[in-house]
């Protein structure tokens, strides 16, 4: 079988192609004279080309040109094979007056179109000895590196899969040890470790309700710690700057009342007023690169309390709102800076009852949405790598911490009851925490008794229940309950026995309200989306539950009109009325409302937001609300009632409570029940038995908080 020298030279039509030089020789097809034009191309173009010529008229794969060419290098040589296909196209075409001379066969490979004209001289019978001993070397040499990029790649595989399942072993167990940071008799906020991991600093409230900074050495745990701010202000939320060197918070000013937010230099103790904020237990964060400050304010601009950006690398330069300022759906209420700084998480709280997480990038405005349906966040933290996140949040009454990846966007439980307001701890996969523990119940209280008489639970079960309303018809007691592991409506007789659950919406719902007539009540729930609530009402004779037609997204607690023909509710427009005909609802007065109740047929006494006193309006004349109980008495939002012959509520003083009748005849208020302070929550309810001449009310078990650090397998 005859042979073609590797280095012989060939006539491709016009082109004469010389592998010694690497080169292409064009001639003029009209003369006779020395070739015209002479192009010099890489060497591997000249291989693959004489290759093909070699072999035609065979199409030669695109494998065995690698093989050939490349010694089997198929990482390299599959784009330089590409290349060189486009070169010499580029190239012998023109030379062929625009006619194909390499030819793509689909699947296959390539194969010259012209016939190659070799000289006979260079016809051999066989390859020469020294061709046979190179082309043997090329096989034993890509034989060798086969074998040996098989054998690496083998041992890399096994120490890989070695190493990651000896990793994963030692994740697996981790254990999950708590240690307590605090152990004094006040109640631990908000901690935070410093950068260099040595210090802690926490907010504390003493007895007399106003709290204050304390640093506590984390290396000398036996040292009392170190109170930073004044008993004159109250703060209780800082963060630390990034090099450890200042604290950053807000703090209210007594004497003045107002917020001042401050930084804190702690060689100094020098105390800076960098601008005014909103509470002294607003949300705060500072960037990675301590250039500007995110926190919760309310600028009085009219768009209410948002997250706000503080420049200080340029002093001077004023605030600048984050947050949307129109037609806003939902509030900022939390923040956190990811350590690598691209990310900033917000905790967006939709209506009352439903709060979700965001994040923002910092750099090009991405937003993404990690959770949907959560209810109350209680505190957001990034991991160190930051890619998850760490938060906590109540669920139907229960505080339990989580984490998040940014990525898949899967939760994933910690299972640590009572987290409250988790922090990583800088270069470290611990955190720290607030172990906030606190469950309630519904008590009763009677009143005008020849003996003193304390409160008594209504039931004495281990769950949560709360938010009592008692119908004189039915003569029973709706209330919240969390006995299946959500909040449900439940109801019972006044003595607490024939307990009925209600709902099983498996999601949560709040404040119940009876009807007059005592056949419906009324109660909030999360919308579809979990981007608000909607009022829906229990038929307590069918079971069934209708959803109260509204264009809003956002409702406060629910009462019935005098007639039950509406439920009365204050939306952003104000005190509403919405229909049970599914009417569109009708705003009655643009008063916020916090809590309503129908007294008379035309008579409404309600609470506001944001301002003090007991006030009360006439349906028909809604323009002109009076004030039933001066501001300087009354400042309850949610714990009162009305009965026949005038008003029980809630009052705070330092270190207790009080329950106070005020009467309607005379306008006198007496106290007539001291609890400890805390005994009755802030958002709780309260409601008046006629018949027992009795008040029921939501009552807290507050434990003592406590701060602990966590080591968890997930943080790992």
């Amino acid at each position: 079988m005859l042979e073609i020298r590797k280095e012989a030279p060939f006539k491709l039509g016009q082109c004469e192609v010389s592998p010694s030089d690497n080169s292409l020789n064009f001639s003029d097809a009209t003369s006779n004279t020395e070739p015209s034009n002479k192009v010099s191309i890489q060497p591997k173009f000249i291989e693959v080309l004489s290759y093909l010529a070699r072999q035609y008229p065979k199409v030669v794969t695109r494998e065995e040109l690698i093989d050939t060419i490349w010694e089997g290098n198929r990482y390299v040589g599959s784009k330089a094979l590409t290349n060189a296909i486009w070169h010499l196209r580029k190239h012998l075409n023109q030379g062929a007056s625009g006619e194909q001379v390499i030819e793509t066969v689909r699947k296959m490979g390539y194969r010259l179109l012209l016939e190659p004209e070799f000289n006979d001289a260079d016809l051999v019978d066989e390859p020469d000895l020294l061709q046979q001993a190179q082309q043997k070397i090329k096989q034993l040499t890509r034989l060798n590196r086969t074998f040996t990029l098989a054998g690496g790649l083998f041992v890399c595989v096994i120490t890989v899969a070695l190493g990651y399942h000896l990793y994963q072993d030692s994740i697996r167990y981790v254990p999950t040890t708590k240690q307590n940071l605090t152990t004094a008799a006040g109640s631990e906020l908000y901690p935070a470790v410093s950068p260099d991991g040595r210090w802690l600093v926490y907010g504390s409230r003493g007895s007399n309700r106003y709290a204050s900074l304390y640093l506590k050495d984390l290396q000398n745990p036996a040292e009392t710690p170190k109170r930073l701010t004044s008993t004159k202000t109250a703060e209780i939320r800082a963060v630390w700057s990034p090099d450890g060197s200042a604290l950053y918070y807000g703090s209210e000013h007594r004497s003045e009342n107002k917020c001042y937010l401050t930084k804190l230099n702690l060689d100094s103790n020098e105390a800076l007023k960098l601008g005014e904020c909103y509470t002294y237990s607003s949300a705060i964060d500072i960037a990675p690169d301590a250039s500007r400050l995110v926190y919760i304010w309310d600028a009085s601009e009219g768009f209410g309390s948002g997250l706000y950006e503080l420049s200080l690398a340029n002093e001077g330069e004023g605030p600048k709102r984050l947050s949307c300022t129109e037609n806003c759906s939902y509030r900022d209420r939390d923040i956190a800076f990811s350590p690598d700084g691209n990310w900033l998480a917000v905790a967006r709280r939709f209506g009352n009852i439903s709060e979700d997480i965001f994040i923002l990038h910092t750099q090009t405005g991405e937003e993404q949405r990690l959770t949907f349906g959560l209810e109350d966040i209680r505190g957001l933290s990034w991991h160190q790598d930051s890619e998850r996140l760490i938060f906590s949040t109540e669920n139907s009454g229960v505080r339990n911490g989580y984490i998040v990846g940014i990525d898949d966007k899967q939760i994933l439980p910690l299972e640590v009851e009572g987290m409250s307001y988790p922090r990583s701890i800088p270069n470290s996969d611990e955190l720290v925490y607030s172990n906030y523990m606190r469950d309630y119940q519904v008590a009763s209280f009677a009143l005008e008794q020849s003996i003193p008489t304390a409160t008594f639970p209504l039931l004495q079960v281990e769950y949560s229940y709360r938010n009592p309303d008692y119908s004189s018809v039915t003569q029973r007691i709706v209330y919240v309950s969390n006995e299946t592991g959500f909040n449900e409506i439940w109801s019972s007789d006044a003595d607490g026995n024939q307990r009925r659950q209600h709902t099983d919406l498996k999601r949560r719902v709040a404040y119940p309200s009876w009807s007059h007539d005592g056949t419906k009540v009324a109660f909030l729930a999360p919308d579809d989306k979990n981007e608000g609530n909607k009022i829906h009402v229990l038929d307590m004779r069918t079971s069934n539950i209708s959803i109260l037609a509204t264009p809003y997204l956002d409702h406060n607690r629910p009462s019935w009109g005098w007639n039950d023909d509406m439920v009365l509710a204050s939306s952003k427009d104000g005190i509403t009325e919405f229909y049970l005909d599914n009417r569109l609802p009708k705003v009655i007065s643009p008063i916020d409302m916090r809590l309503g109740k129908m007294i008379a047929e035309d008579k409404l006494v309600f609470t506001q937001l944001g301002k003090r006193g007991l006030w009360m309006l006439s349906l028909s004349n809604p323009g002109q609300p009076s004030e039933l109980i001066s501001a300087n008495y009354f400042g309850e939002g949610y714990n009162w009632v009305a009965a026949d012959k005038g008003i029980y509520f809630r009052t705070s003083r330092s270190g207790f409570q009080l329950i106070n009748f005020w009467r309607f005849n005379t306008g006198l208020i007496t106290p007539i029940l001291k609890l400890p302070s805390g005994s009755i929550p802030r958002s709780g309810a309260m409601s008046y038995v006629a018949s027992r001449n009795s008040l029921l009310m939501t009552l807290s078990q507050n434990y003592k908080r406590d701060v602990i650090k966590l080591q968890h397998k997930l943080l790992y």
